[in-house]
């Protein structure tokens, strides 16, 4: 098996079907994505969910075989943004966190429910990753100012925004299409504010204007743009986390930026 990021994968047939089958030593993580395309199946077009099977030495996670092809076009970046308006419109209780632990690639990620979410934000999602990052060796200038962005998130967040169900892990390689329809897939599902998953669309290059088109034209949401450097934060540390130095840059320059704007 080949593998992406966080797990081997591979194409199987058994003379009638084709699937998609991912094989990893943390089973559990594996249990979570099982759980994430499960919970957006009912709203989204996403891989269907065959069986998973998890051991002591591992996991495996057998999905259906979808051959996704990038998006291409106004239309189909639109029929995106619309599908992606549609989940966050999902009915939820306002708990952010509220589902089951999952990870973020291959980190863990707590979805302790939380009233407030400044409090979601700062303790479950960039406390433990800060902390984490100061142990890899971030260097002190990156710590200092990110741990000051901590400090201050009622700058940039609210307290209480809308509550929506989110993909939670949505940058362009996790959302494709199949003859002309929108596929989402490797989420990190929980509840929270819809601006994370535009912000993180935007993180690697962003995306043609006409899915965020697509997403107002099914939404009232207004794009908070002021949120979403803090949001990229997030993934900056992730990534400096799982994948090395070369991603403290990117954790002290948003960090940085949010400091240094009024």
């Amino acid at each position: 098996m080949a593998g992406g990021d966080t797990a081997r994968s591979a194409m199987l047939e058994d003379g009638e079907s084709r699937y998609f089958v991912k094989q990893h030593r943390n089973p559990l993580l594996l249990e979570a994505e099982a759980l994430g395309l499960e919970t957006l199946a009912p709203t989204l077009r996403v891989p269907r969910v065959v069986h998973c099977h998890s051991a002591p030495e591992g996991g495996v996670l057998i999905l259906e075989y979808l051959d996704i092809a990038p998006l291409t076009g106004s239309s189909q970046w639109m029929a995106a943004g619309s599908a992606l308006a549609c989940l966050h419109r999902t009915e939820c209780p306002v708990l952010y966190g509220h589902h089951p632990d999952n990870y973020i690639g291959g980190s863990a990620q707590s979805n302790t429910s939380h009233s407030d979410w400044v409090a979601f934000f700062a303790n479950e999602r960039l406390l433990p990753q800060w902390q984490r990052a100061r142990q890899r060796g971030l260097p002190t200038t990156a710590v200092e100012r990110t741990g000051q962005v901590i400090d201050q998130l009622h700058r940039w967040l609210p307290s209480r925004p809308s509550c929506a169900r989110l993909h939670g892990d949505l940058w362009q390689g996790n959302l494709g299409q199949v003859n002309g329809e929108p596929v989402f897939y490797d989420p990190a599902c929980y509840h929270g504010d819809p601006q994370v998953d535009l912000a993180m669309l935007n993180l690697f290059g962003g995306v043609p204007a006409a899915f965020f088109e697509g997403y107002q034209s099914e939404s009232a949401t207004v794009l908070q743009y002021r949120a979403w450097p803090v949001y990229d934060l997030y993934h900056w540390l992730n990534h400096y986390n799982l994948f090395g130095g070369q991603y403290a840059r990117a954790v002290d320059d948003t960090a940085r930026r949010l400091l240094a704007a009024r």
